[in-house]
């Protein structure tokens, strides 16, 4: 009949997840949150190898951070999608070895063949945190919507109303030689930092923002507050917020009580940042000159244009400190690491008889008879060479205790 020839098996398809710029949501997920990766093909006669299971890719929006859940059931941070660079989230399993793989010269009939490994099972949990380079941030109702439908392509709901944006818009906006992403926030009020008026959500897309404008409601009741209250709840969720580049734009400037008051509240506002320091962590920067306090109408364009050639001064700078850097200093190459946690084996004695926990054993004892006694045999020669048969006499196992090896059974001889 001539020798054993049964090819491997193929490798199960792996998980990518990758950016895609045509989506700005993660609803398309919604219903259909599981997701199977494909198996690979069996082994064939004549040393012929099944083939890989295709891998699966999933497309997100930029900005979705990637979180795994660990044994204890606690939420791990695993990536950010930033790019279109697809991100393995789950390895397939590799196929098993048919018989031929068993051959030797003392084992001719090799009666042995293995059971492809289990792919890797993930329970992931995704956040979308919108990319943008200017985060323009105020109360509600203060001018957001007309100010990034002025700058940009967007086109956001306006009204007369606090809250009519519910969810951050991004816009893209071109001046002075520049393109670059301005994102509106949603107006925060205060104890944003603790969740209040869906703060939270709010903040952590702010998170994303290079650079950020403090839009100023000239018509408010206090200025000085709406500003103070901006930069604390910044500061209280994250002092990483409040050390990034700002920019005060003074809204509603066509209005005449406004213009005629704009020295005032200059002073005032200057006033409040010189007391508040709310730039000190920024290195080489004087409070009352770091921070720009601009006068603009988001209805009628004043003062728009030399706001965003203070924005694109502020993106080059940021761009030339990055570049230092990573200049001054190398990048740490990260450790890799598998996925798949390294099989253990391990061999005790149960009440009944003696537990063999071995991956590989049991991907064999899975695929064959065991109540063959070449199989028996072969099976012996396989834990011999693992030392597993070492560690079962070292345990005292006796001929006719029973072997449990995962859900299978043999007995010792």
């Amino acid at each position: 009949m001539g020798g054993p020839n049964g090819g491997d098996g193929g490798n199960g398809g792996n998980a990518y997840i990758y950016g895609d710029s045509s989506y700005n949501t993660l609803l398309h997920l919604k219903f259909n949150s599981t997701m199977y990766g494909e198996a690979g093909g069996h082994g064939k006669g004549k040393d012929q190898r099944g083939r890989n299971g295709p891998d699966l890719y999933v497309k997100v929006p930029l900005g979705t951070q990637i979180y795994v859940q660990d044994e204890d059931g606690e939420r791990e941070f695993l990536a950010d999608i930033v790019d279109s660079t697809p991100f393995m989230v789950a390895e397939g399993g590799e196929g098993g070895w048919g018989n031929t793989r068993y051959v030797s010269s003392t084992n001719q009939e090799p009666v042995l063949a293995q059971r492809g490994e289990k792919g890797e099972a993930k329970i992931l949990f995704l956040e979308l945190k919108l990319l943008a380079d200017v985060g323009l941030l105020a109360r509600p109702n203060a001018g957001k919507s007309t100010l990034i439908s002025r700058c940009s392509g967007a086109k956001p709901k306006i009204a007369a109303y606090p809250f009519t944006t519910v969810e951050p818009i991004l816009g893209a906006v071109s001046t002075h030689g520049k393109d670059f992403v301005m994102m509106e926030v949603p107006g925060l009020l205060e104890g944003a930092h603790k969740g209040v008026g869906l703060g939270h959500e709010f903040l952590r897309h702010a998170e994303r923002a290079r650079i950020y404008v403090h839009v100023i409601d000239g018509l408010a009741d206090d200025p000085v507050a709406d500003l103070k209250m901006l930069n604390n709840e910044l500061r209280m969720f994250s002092q990483a917020l409040s050390d990034k580049r700002q920019i005060i734009a003074v809204n509603k400037i066509d209005v005449t009580e406004v213009r005629e008051k704009m020295g005032e509240i200059e002073f005032f506002l200057r006033e409040a940042l010189v007391e508040e320091e709310v730039v000190s962590n920024t290195p080489g920067a004087e409070p009352t000159a770091e921070v720009p306090i601009m006068f603009i109408s988001a209805v009628t364009g004043e003062g728009v244009t030399d706001m965003l050639g203070k924005l694109v001064e502020y993106l080059s700078v940021e761009a030339e400190e990055a570049k230092e850097a990573q200049e001054t200093e190398p990048i740490p190459t990260p450790a890799r690491k598998s996925l798949r946690p390294a099989a253990q084996e391990l061999v005790y004695q149960e009440q009944d008889g003696y537990r063999i926990e071995s991956e590989p054993l049991e991907r064999l004892a899975a695929m064959v008879d065991l109540r063959d006694q070449r199989v028996i045999l072969q099976l012996w020669r396989e834990m011999t060479k693992s030392g597993v048969a070492r560690r079962l006499a070292e345990l005292g196992i006796e001929a006719g205790d029973t072997i449990r090896i995962g859900r299978f059974e043999v007995e010792w001889f």
